[in-house]
């Protein structure tokens, strides 16, 4: 996992230091969930898990003739619980044997994108979790922003609408980096995940006119699929990680679990399969290795942490968790504009001030 991540030398002297009752609180839950069997996989909810996304895929394309848009939904659907179970895969949750065989089904056969790609972006996530410049999620400029800082490279006009158009906008990035994960599988020479890009298109392209679709309601279903996963996976990620605090690149591995993360719905085994378990992502990131059906057994012992070292553990429900989204970007949006009009007024009153002190320097030397 930490292979994909870049290298550099450091001082002695820069290397943050981590308080010692922080070291001693990780190695104790560590020790802990690992005696109580919690990273051992869970091959028969997974595979059932798994199963299932299957079968609606091809059910999904058995429909596709016939109502390519509501099929192309539900494709969409299905393509993001993919996405959630090769992030299964990626943490190696089924084991170093299996883990990354079954990411490359779920990610490159059934979805068409690379996995390597994908931990190569999700690891410096996990590593440097909502940290400015350095968590890639982050990087939703010059559209979109949710503090203070990046608002400064979003333009007046997008800052007006950004609270109305995040949701549709989500559905134009998948196409996105659809470009930048081949190009990123051309330049690695990961030959076998483009092999499996092609595999994907052959399949559908045969699935489907085996179903008896046309060019146009084929197209019309997989467009649809691929732009609704996008606005679907977008829309769960940032309600956990988006509209809460930045996190200093100093931060503790608590820190920034507790601080760059919120819960919600933690409780609800409903409310884990339809997000993907992206709604315990405070025990996701303080045990990013422990299969996703585990983690609402530790929520108890992070919120202990949480109290015993003064730090936040914030649990929503789900509407709580939309607003916290949806009117932290209306806000950003709002405040940030605030400012720009003061400084302009500012500085028209600057310019006014300038003119009539010249005006009145004339009139003296006359």
């Amino acid at each position: 996992m930490l292979r994909a991540l870049p290298t550099k030398e450091v001082a002695p002297a820069d290397v943050p230091q981590q308080p010692q009752e922080h070291v001693a609180e990780m190695t104790r839950l560590m020790t802990s969930w690992r005696e109580r069997g919690l990273f051992k996989p869970r091959p028969v909810a997974s595979g059932i898990y798994g199963l299932a996304v299957v079968a609606a895929i091809v059910a999904c394309i058995a429909c596709a003739p016939h109502a390519p848009v509501l099929s192309g939904i539900g494709l969409g659907s299905c393509w993001a619980q993919c996405g959630f179970l090769q992030h299964m895969g990626g943490h190696r949750e089924w084991g170093v044997r299996y883990s990354f065989l079954l990411q490359h089904f779920f990610e490159g056969l059934l979805k068409g994108g690379s996995a390597s790609w994908w931990r190569n972006r999700h690891n410096k996530h996990h590593a440097k979790t909502n940290v400015l410049g350095e968590d890639g999620d982050l990087r939703t400029t010059p559209f979109f922003a949710w503090d203070p800082t990046l608002a400064k490279k979003v333009p007046d006009w997008s800052l007006k609408t950004q609270a109305f158009t995040f949701l549709p906008a989500l559905g134009a990035y998948v196409f996105v980096f659809a470009f930048t994960i081949r190009k990123y599988a051309v330049v690695k020479k990961l030959w076998h995940e483009l092999a499996l890009m092609i595999a994907h298109y052959a399949m559908f392209y045969y699935a489907l006119q085996l179903a008896g679709a046309s060019l146009g309601s084929g197209l019309a279903f997989y467009c649809t699929g691929y732009a609704w996963q996008g606005i679907y996976l977008g829309f769960f990620f940032g309600l956990s990680h988006f509209a809460v605090e930045r996190v200093p690149s100093t931060a503790t591995w608590l820190e920034s679990s507790m601080i760059g993360t919120v819960d919600w719905g933690g409780s609800s085994a409903f409310c884990g399969y339809v997000s993907g378990f992206l709604n315990i992502q405070i025990e996701h990131h303080m045990a990013p290795q422990m299969p996703m059906e585990n983690l609402r057994q530790i929520r108890a012992d992070c919120k202990a942490s949480a109290e015993k070292l003064g730090l936040p553990y914030r649990e929503l429900s789900f509407a709580g968790a939309v607003k916290l989204m949806m009117v932290g970007l209306w806000r950003t949006g709002r405040d940030e504009l605030q400012l720009r009009s003061d400084r302009r007024k500012y500085s028209r009153t600057q310019a006014y001030m300038a003119a009539a002190s010249a005006v009145v320097e004339n009139l003296k030397a006359d």
